[in-house]
């Protein structure tokens, strides 16, 4: 049985025209995926005006701080969507060879597992490590396929020069052209091909060998619950915070205020939000007004040491040094170390107590 499936993997993964072959095999779970992707890119083309990072987050695009706010649907939804036209030509093509090759060494069913695993896994590694970015693509998945080539030629024992070349010559063109592209997640095509790699030899060796078998699934299974304890432990970055900074840079302050709104509709508005709130109604309308939005956030973060101080900084720029005191007192037990409060706090003292005399 051992030896069948050694032969099956050595007889289906060697040749001498390694594409040639799988080329012109039909493949209709490749030709599926290929399919819905291009679909769902031509209705983002019909119904979105533009590919901004906002238009991404709002379709499914993969953030850390909206999944571990409950939203895990993106995991999935993220390996479907693309940001340009040359993203999607560049996924489509690379799934058009490498997942015709997977499909038909070991059949349609057992490619969309590698797939779709690959996909997750490489989005549970960017997950880990990356909290300020909205990524999307197909391209974690895509490397998974990648890593499953690679543990059939190892499980076959084949080590075609040819074959190695062309698949190391594509590896490195994917990569490439990676580093060029804004969104793209350079941290789930690794973790893509790792969980691709991995999936394959555990599939091999369940009818290979059961030790190997239980050692690989425990060890995918110890790094999956690693993954989670580090998703949900690391400090999450309000994405929202800075899409809005990112608008306010470029002096786009309606779209930083239409972003406003959506956060706080979603109750993902935090203390930050309303600063920044603030910041844009003081510079298109009036400082009172900005005011006014920090005083809004205060009812919110009573506790705030940002709204706190910077409405300490508007009191004393209107010469109201006895209550910027009181709010810059409030930031202090907030944030004692904070040299910004203790400074402003200490040369409001004097006044007060000068002006007192």
């Amino acid at each position: 049985n051992d030896k069948k499936t050694y032969m099956f993997y050595k007889r289906k993964v060697l040749t001498d025209n390694f594409l040639d072959k799988y080329m012109q095999k039909f493949s209709p779970a490749t030709y599926t995926i290929i399919f819905v992707n291009v679909l769902i890119w031509l209705c983002m083309i019909l119904y979105l005006n533009n590919f901004s990072d906002v238009k991404l987050l709002d379709v499914g695009g993969l953030v850390h701080f909206n999944v571990v706010h409950g939203e895990w649907y993106r995991i999935v939804t993220s390996m479907f969507l693309h940001f340009s036209f040359e993203h999607i030509l560049m996924n489509m093509l690379s799934l058009f060879i490498f997942g015709k090759i997977v499909e038909a060494i070991i059949g349609s069913w057992r490619m969309l597992t590698v797939y779709f695993i690959a996909g997750l896994f490489g989005n549970f590694v960017s997950l880990s490590f990356n909290t300020t970015t909205i990524s999307v693509g197909a391209s974690g998945a895509i490397f998974g396929l990648i890593g499953s080539i690679f543990a059939m030629m190892y499980v076959s024992k084949t080590f075609n020069k040819k074959m190695l070349g062309q698949l190391l010559i594509a590896l490195v063109i994917l990569v490439g052209v990676s580093l060029f592209m804004s969104n793209i997640n350079i941290v789930a095509h690794i973790g893509g091909f790792i969980g691709g790699l991995l999936i394959t030899l555990i599939g091999y060796y369940y009818k290979v060998n059961r030790n190997i078998f239980w050692i690989l699934l425990i060890g995918m299974l110890v790094i999956f619950i690693a993954l989670q304890i580090r998703i949900f432990t690391i400090k999450e970055d309000n994405i929202y915070n800075k899409l809005i900074k990112d608008d306010m840079t470029s002096g786009n302050y309606d779209n930083a205020q239409n972003i406003v709104k959506q956060t706080i509709n979603k109750n993902y508005a935090d203390d930050q939000t309303y600063y920044l709130s603030g910041m844009i109604m003081a510079t298109i309308n009036s400082k009172s007004e900005g005011m006014t939005e920090w005083e809004r956030g205060l009812r919110m973060f009573p506790k705030s040491g940002l709204l706190n101080f910077e409405l300490a900084i508007a009191n004393r720029s209107l010469n109201d040094d006895e209550k910027a005191l009181k709010y810059v007192r409030k930031a202090l037990n907030a944030d004692p170390k904070n040299t910004d409060y203790i400074n402003l706090e200490k040369e409001l003292t004097k006044s007060n107590e000068s002006k007192n005399k």
